[in-house]
């Protein structure tokens, strides 16, 4: 039977093929190590701090330090009661003086409001190997640097950290994730991180609220990062072109804010890398309906700007689309054949 797909479709679903069971095993050994009780049903979309409550991680929340059961983890929701002023200022700082000597204590989530009087705490930690905050009030990661065992961090939204250049004294760093944190636009910041397997940078997904990152090309010192997450972000300069040069990426997550021509030019440089955007279309979106003939056939163009259009009554601007795309990838192909 002949195979009637073009050669960019080809390259790629040989390359995904070939690489999935070695880049799956090693995403595997990465997300489990030092805790392989966390989950077996490991996905290439779950970040290291996916929520598994069955498997404790993170386990049920506290509010007291006496409520402490001596485990490696634990789940802290201090701030954001109903306790008057004074006593929620006393449980706070009830809980600054317990942390650093938590010895047992490996993975810590702070799932209420942070403030920078716990961050500091807590980097006092000895043992700390993951810390995951909610969001928080912290202006300042300065404290970060006395936790040199730290391999997995999650800060969410804290929009007024500066500067974060911090990060880069931490030796075992592999995992990081910001949200909705300003600094994080000038990704100069991660040219120390050389360690990182896996890099969230997003904007605030709740409003929602675009990152503006100015550049790509800090990331290319990253030469082991495999999971890259760019959601809510939109790249100013520069555009995709600087992920082709990450040799290790296999994952990748971006918004559907990049030019068409832009997106088609990384999929074809990298066919290997998983990405959803690396298809010309998505869909049929089940939640939208065609205005002329009231089906559910809606497909969502990959690139900015671009419509979203009925499989039956917009095929030939779709079939377009698609050539369009596939002659760009095409033409990037050649190079990627080198990887």
């Amino acid at each position: 039977m002949s195979d009637n797909r073009d050669e960019f479709t080809r390259f790629r679903d040989k390359a995904l093929a070939n690489s999935s069971r070695e880049v799956m095993d090693s995403f595997k050994e990465t997300l489990c190590q030092d805790m392989e009780q966390r989950s077996e049903n490991i996905q290439p979309w779950h970040s290291f701090w996916y929520h598994r409550p069955t498997r404790d991680f993170p386990p049920k929340s506290i509010r007291y330090p006496s409520e402490y059961d001596g485990g490696d983890r634990i789940n802290i929701v201090c701030t954001q009661t109903e306790l008057k002023p004074s006593e929620q200022k006393k449980l706070v700082q009830s809980w600054c003086e317990v942390l650093p000597g938590l010895d047992k204590v490996e993975y810590i989530w702070f799932s209420s409001r942070a403030n920078q009087q716990l961050f500091d705490a807590v980097c006092q930690m000895k043992s700390i190997k993951g810390l995951s905050i909610k969001w928080s009030g912290i202006k300042s990661i300065e404290a970060v640097a006395q936790a040199k065992t730290l391999k997995y961090l999650s800060i969410g939204s804290s929009p007024s950290i500066t500067p974060l250049a911090p990060l880069a004294e931490l030796p075992l760093l592999e995992w990081l994730e910001l949200e909705n944190i300003r600094a994080s636009a000038d990704l100069s910041f991660v040219s120390g991180l050389t360690g990182l397997k896996g890099l969230r940078v997003a904007g605030d997904g709740h409003s929602p609220k675009y990152l503006n990152v100015e550049r790509l090309e800090p990331l290319l010192s990253l030469q082991r990062l495999y999971w890259l997450s760019l959601n809510v972000v939109k790249v100013q300069q520069g555009g995709l072109a600087p992920l082709a040069q990450l040799r290790a990426l296999k994952y990748l997550f971006l918004c559907n804010k990049y030019e068409m021509e832009d997106v088609a030019a990384l999929a074809g440089s990298r066919p290997d890398i998983e990405c959803d955007l690396f298809t010309p279309v998505d869909g049929p979106l089940g939640y939208i309906r065609c205005k002329k003939c009231g089906q559910q056939t809606m497909m969502l163009l990959t690139g900015k700007g671009k419509p979203s259009l009925c499989q039956s009554c917009d095929a030939d601007k779709i079939a377009r689309h698609l050539k369009t795309f596939d002659d760009i990838a095409n033409k990037y192909l050649k190079w990627s054949k080198k990887i």
